[in-house]
């Protein structure tokens, strides 16, 4: 899993399944780091993981040394748990994603923190998959184009994946 994700991120190529984690692709508001909610929290908190440094760390030298753009930090949660719960939960992540850019040094002025709660779903709330899918962080790079972020945006991004993902399995 750990080499996949790490893949995906370096190339630029979204992930066939939402639970590998992590996907970058060019869409009309710009270019959107997608990443499913285990990679940055813990079921139902908003408190940001310790694993989830490095990718934070790659996203950070990425906005303060490739683009000067505004950044969308967007947070989304499935159905569980009831609309003003979720909606609360959305909001709390992305603001913790937030602080966390705006700690390794991105500007505060350059980033807006939305929540969603569970009202824009990428796929059905009845199953546990898409579920998943539902639950996640979107960064996104306002009115950047991901050409101009460079060959290779998230450069050292696999190092720090393998040995996350070495960890998981000692």
């Amino acid at each position: 899993m750990a080499l996949c994700l790490a893949a995906a991120v370096v190339t630029g190529c979204a992930l066939p399944k939402a639970n590998q984690g992590v996907s970058v692709s060019q869409t009309t508001r710009g270019v959107e780091i997608r990443s499913s909610d285990s990679i940055l929290f813990d079921s139902g908190q908003y408190e940001v993981k310790a694993s989830a440094r490095p990718f934070l760390d790659q996203v950070a030298g990425l906005l303060t040394s490739r683009t000067k753009s505004n950044v969308l930090i967007e947070g989304h949660t499935d159905s569980v748990g009831g609309r003003d719960f979720n909606q609360d939960l959305s909001e709390l992540r992305a603001l913790s994603v937030m602080k966390a850019l705006v700690d390794r040094g991105v500007p505060k002025t350059r980033i807006k923190a939305l929540g969603y709660g569970m009202s824009r779903p990428l796929a059905n709330n009845a199953t546990e998959a898409g579920r998943q899918m539902n639950r996640r962080t979107d960064i996104i790079i306002l009115g950047e184009r991901q050409e101009n972020l460079g060959q290779d945006p998230f450069k050292g991004m696999i190092d720090s994946v393998v040995s996350f993902g070495k960890g998981l399995f000692k």
